[in-house]
């Protein structure tokens, strides 16, 4: 059987077939390729003879494809969207236009401690994409999310190393969370037995996972739960409780920390998720160790 020199090959009557199948007519296709029909009409005469094929065969309403004709098309049409596919993105990034989002899965903590210091960064080395920080996903939606790519990177805490096969997972660090107070409002010892404050409000966030601190709910008579450490602290800056709160980061000298008797340290690991192929969301995590280190 005789072989075709692709290489060789004038890509461009490929071009003016898909343009014929579409539109169904010579005329038509000519009009809009800006050629003239007789030089179209040579176009596919050559192709023809290339190909050793009839492609397709004119009547009053236009032109019928051959089965030949339609094999064709189905794959050059498909290799025709690439293309211009390919140029539409040439295009953008030579008028500075946006390329796509990337979406940031994290709490605000985590977003404070670990993306907020290197925003200035990330943007100028991707000053063509926009970023939206999203809610955090938990652990059991992370693969899933990021596999239908409605995130691209996500930051989360787990008590214990949180096995991601599906994706990579990189451990940023620890959250010591200590039970802290406001001194206007409350005042005591380094170290307390938990009944001496069980009446008192303890705030948290509701746990979800593996953790180590479900203790808590069935220790105290008055728990509030919040949705973020922000509003955890708003509430304990208001003597609302006592709070949970990550020790580290507690920056305001109105407020303290006290120690529960017999009872044991809430720590939790911070991970941070991508798929292996996301290129930008595996720089965006050696930024953030390096900053750390």
């Amino acid at each position: 059987m005789e072989r075709i020199n692709v290489e060789n090959f004038n890509y461009d009557s490929i071009k003016y077939f898909v343009s014929v199948a579409s539109h169904g007519s010579l005329s038509k296709a000519a009009y809009s390729l800006g050629i003239s029909q007789s030089a179209l009409s040579q176009s596919m005469k050559n192709l023809e003879q290339t190909l050793g094929v009839t492609l397709f065969n004119r009547n009053t309403r236009g032109i019928i494809l051959t089965l030949e004709g339609k094999i064709l098309y189905e794959e050059a049409k498909v290799g025709k969207d690439y293309f211009e596919n390919a140029i539409i993105q040439i295009f953008r990034i030579n008028k500075f236009e946006t390329l796509k989002t990337f979406k940031i899965s994290t709490s605000g903590t985590l977003f404070t401690i670990f993306i907020a210091p290197i925003m200035r960064q990330i943007i100028k080395k991707y000053p063509k994409i926009n970023f939206e920080i999203i809610s955090v996903a938990t652990e059991k939606d992370v693969v899933e999310k990021l596999q239908k790519e409605e995130i691209d990177l996500a930051l989360y805490k787990t008590s214990g190393r949180f096995p991601l096969k599906e994706v990579a997972s990189q451990k940023l660090g620890n959250l010591n969370y200590a039970f802290v107070y406001h001194k206007d409002y409350f005042e005591f010892d380094k170290k307390v037995k938990v009944d001496a404050v069980k009446d008192i409000p303890i705030i948290t966030k509701k746990r979800t996972g593996r953790n180590n601190s479900s203790w808590i709910m069935t220790s105290f008579s008055h728990i509030i739960i919040c949705e973020s450490d922000r509003n955890i602290l708003e509430l304990v800056k208001r003597g609302v409780g006592i709070g949970v709160y990550p020790a580290e980061y507690i920056d305001d000298d109105n407020l303290a920390t006290i120690e529960f008797e017999n009872v044991p340290e809430t720590k939790r690991i911070v991970e941070a998720s991508f798929l292996n192929s996301n290129k930008i969301a595996k720089d965006i995590v050696t930024m953030i160790m390096k900053s750390h280190q």
